[in-house]
């Protein structure tokens, strides 16, 4: 198991250019734990996992790993802490499924260095926990999106990080592919201990998957904890401006978020 590492944020704030997206976001990720960053469309979901990743350097505020601020922290270090998975990678031209899956072990090599029996293992557990072993030798413009999906998460396990951020790793999925990535996820988390931060869409999803739920609107942190407490028809009117009614989920316990709309009000 993995030991727990402190990862926190403080009052940052961060965007684009002269555009401020952030407003003094402040948060501790649970150690050892899946969290889902929710919220709607332009809230900074995503600029707060690239804050909090080094791909954006905030304005103000703090952001520290273990006490050390990331800003401070030496990038192959920290890569091998931290692992990314960006929104809509770009994929390399004519690049078979083992070659992009072995980028990930980049941050355990030196400058003079060749490949080890480690690098070789990482790879093909990170293969293996994906399912994707049959596939090392296709080039990955052959493969379906959810095959693809499951090849960039293959590479991120790869780089072996204690700490795993995904940015809407289940987007453009069929429900069937959305499960089998999440549940995977959810395999890397309760066997290795990997702490996982994932923003997701899907409201339902969300609260059946995660551990730990941050709400963001309006670039601030809205609500944050278990999905238990977090997600209620008062929090999805007050970030998604949707009526709404919070029933158990069937299967997991989870809550359930069932839309209103206009045309069924009047059965509420």
């Amino acid at each position: 198991m993995i030991s727990p590492h402190v990862f926190k944020a403080e009052k940052i704030e961060a965007g684009y250019e002269n555009k401020k997206i952030l407003h003094e976001v402040s948060l501790t990720i649970p150690s050892n734990k899946i969290s889902v960053i929710i919220g709607a469309n332009a809230c900074g979901k995503s600029t707060l996992l690239k804050t909090l990743a080094r791909l954006i350097k905030p304005t103000s505020g703090s952001i520290t790993l273990d006490d050390k601020q990331i800003s401070k922290i030496p990038a192959k270090e920290l890569a091998r802490i931290v692992g990314l998975l960006p929104q809509s990678p770009i994929v390399p031209e004519g690049i078979s499924v083992s070659d992009l899956v072995g980028r990930g072990r980049f941050p355990h090599q030196s400058l003079f260095s060749g490949w080890t029996k480690k690098d070789y293992e990482a790879v093909a557990d990170a293969m293996d926990i994906m399912n994707i072993t049959e596939l090392a030798n296709r080039n990955i413009d052959e493969l379906s999106g959810g095959q693809r999906q499951r090849v960039w998460i293959a590479m991120a396990l790869a780089q072996q990080t204690d700490i795993l951020f995904l940015d809407e790793p289940t987007t453009f999925l069929d429900i069937t592919y959305q499960v089998e990535i999440l549940d995977l996820l959810t395999d890397l988390n309760r066997k290795r201990g990997t702490t996982i931060v994932m923003v997701l869409h899907d409201i339902n999803l969300s609260a059946r998957y995660a551990d730990y739920i941050f709400a963001m609107h309006s670039g601030k942190l809205a609500a944050e904890g278990k999905p238990s407490d977090v997600i209620t028809s008062t929090l999805i009117k007050d970030i998604f401006g949707l009526n709404s009614t919070v029933i158990e989920d069937p299967v997991s316990g989870s809550p359930s978020v069932v839309p209103i709309g206009r045309y069924h009000a009047d059965r509420v």
